[in-house]
């Protein structure tokens, strides 16, 4: 049975949660309950662009430490917001953030962690750019040093 559950989910561009990510957090929970009751979610995120144009470096600087503070808080609320009904159904949770590229921090959370099982959304949009450079998803399922499922939303 799957000790090591990770979760990969999607959360910096959403508003509210997509699809993928609400049906892949349903399959995770699910599997957590049948095993270790312990599901660690990992989302990855990128820092705002930055604009700086002729301000003075000094303005620059402090506008971006404020504006990577905010990006880190409002990731860490979407985090807890996505967590939380993991959480009322008993799965003990182990929130992970980082700042990176997805389909590279995904797959170093996961060998650093020993997961047994990674869980992602995909999202199969199968455009042209997609196919020849692969989604995140294909990405992952092919670099990851364990077990991937793949997870759509039932439409």
């Amino acid at each position: 049975m799957y000790t090591t559950i990770l979760l990969a989910a999607a959360l910096q561009n959403w508003d509210r949660y997509s699809a993928h990510a609400l049906a892949a957090r349903e399959v995770a929970a699910t599997l957590a309950k049948g095993a270790s009751h312990h599901l660690h979610i990992v989302s990855v995120y990128d820092d705002p662009p930055l604009d700086t144009g002729d301000i003075p470096a000094e303005i620059a600087t402090r506008h971006r430490d404020d504006l990577l503070r905010r990006m880190d808080a409002l990731m860490v609320e979407k985090m807890d917001e996505y967590v939380a009904p993991l959480k009322a159904e008993g799965v003990e949770v182990t929130p992970i953030l980082r700042v990176g590229d997805p389909r590279d921090v995904i797959v170093q959370v996961a060998t650093s962690m020993k997961a047994d099982l990674l869980i992602l959304g995909s999202h199969s949009k199968r455009g042209l750019l997609d196919i020849v450079l692969g989604g995140t998803a294909q990405h992952v399922s092919k670099s990851a040093p364990c077990l991937v499922v793949l997870v759509s939303p039932k439409l």
